[in-house]
């Protein structure tokens, strides 16, 4: 648990009347045994993946967009400015008349900054500091009206646009949200246009490297992209909708690192991440590799991009029987792995039980 969310439920904790009775709405809703307070009333808005999971399995009701009004808003909102304003004002928008808002930030993370923000929009705040963090709240008072104005700035600050000269649709928060990836780039540069089949793009973000594959691979019969990321398919809808071609394809919610199913691809190509938020995580890239290759059929191929450095020829080496490096720049190489060499969990299980 963050210090961030042990701050939040510290102030609600020591301000009792704020919580006993209304609609809860927790927005980036994180897992909290505290939580439990608001059984049956509580929704957590979460568009990411392993937290929504998390909720999930504690009981809570989870939405990746949340619809209505709310007596209390409680709000872990996101430390890019962009994104830290329209949290604000999204958790506002979900507020009915004489509801309150309630918003953590670390220290470290910009709280006083983001506690000013509220009081610009809100006027009247009031605040705490706990676990090197500050928790901050306003009512939403019918008789000391928003700042409309400013209100509606963040939310475009935050909205879907195009990008690239309007040749793809994106909105920030997404990795490389206004242009295109170093390494995914010349991931596609190295891509066959033989690609065919039943054919998958893990962590397909908003959708680059999908476009390209139906653009240039015409032997294509589907298309399925996966993200842990909810907020990147509205994009990747769009951007892969706008491509003349018969396949459509079908999005995924999904953290890959949790398994896919087994042999049903011919193709998977990725640009696998190897960071948890700011701490590098070489596990992350070597789960996408391992469940790769279980994810293909015995003749597939897997076609990948990483940083330069990092050490994924080794795994691949146990778990295809052909492996090549097929480019290598400063910074990036393209690497294609072919004949899955993993059993799937399936046949494992089947022959215990003979």
């Amino acid at each position: 648990m963050s210090d961030t969310l042990d701050a939040l439920i510290y102030a609600l904790d020591v301000n009792p009347d704020i919580s006993t009775e209304g609609r809860v709405l927790f927005l980036r809703a994180q897992e909290h045994p505290a939580l439990e307070h608001f059984a049956g009333r509580l929704v957590c808005q979460q568009t990411w993946k392993p937290r929504a999971s998390e909720l999930e399995a504690a009981g809570h009701r989870v939405e990746r967009e949340a619809h209505g009004l709310f007596d209390l808003v409680l709000v872990l909102p996101d430390p890019q400015r962009d994104l830290m304003v329209a949290d604000l004002a999204r958790a506002h928008d979900h507020l009915a008349p004489g509801g309150l808002l309630m918003a953590s930030q670390h220290n470290d993370a910009g709280s006083k900054r983001c506690e000013q923000y509220l009081r610009d929009v809100a006027g009247k705040v009031e605040s705490l500091s706990k676990h090197h963090s500050r928790v901050f709240w306003a009512t939403k008072d019918e008789n000391r009206p928003w700042n409309a104005d400013l209100l509606e700035r963040w939310r475009q600050g935050a909205a879907m646009r195009r990008i690239l000269d309007g040749r793809f649709w994106s909105r920030p928060g997404l990795f490389n949200w206004d242009r295109i990836d170093e390494g995914s780039a010349l991931l596609a540069k190295h891509l066959p246009e033989t690609i065919a089949g039943n054919v998958a793009d893990l962590g397909c973000g908003w959708g680059f490297l999908g476009d390209h594959l139906l653009r240039n691979c015409h032997d294509i019969v589907s298309l399925d992209i996966y993200d842990a990321d909810a907020d990147c398919f509205e994009c990747a809808r769009r951007n892969l909708g706008l491509v003349p071609t018969r396949v459509k394809a079908r999005p995924h919610w999904h953290d890959v690192t949790a398994g896919i199913k087994t042999a049903q691809f011919d193709a998977i190509v990725m640009n696998p991440p190897f960071h948890e938020g700011k701490h590098a995580d070489l596990l992350i890239g070597m789960k996408f590799i391992a469940n790769a290759a279980q994810a293909l059929r015995k003749d597939g191929h897997l076609w990948m991009v990483a940083n330069r450095q990092l050490p994924y020829e080794s795994l691949l080496g146990d778990t295809f029987a052909v492996v090549e490096k097929v480019v290598e720049t400063g910074a990036f190489k393209v690497l294609h792995a072919s004949q899955p060499t993993v059993k799937p969990a399936f046949e494992h299980r089947r022959k215990k039980r003979r």
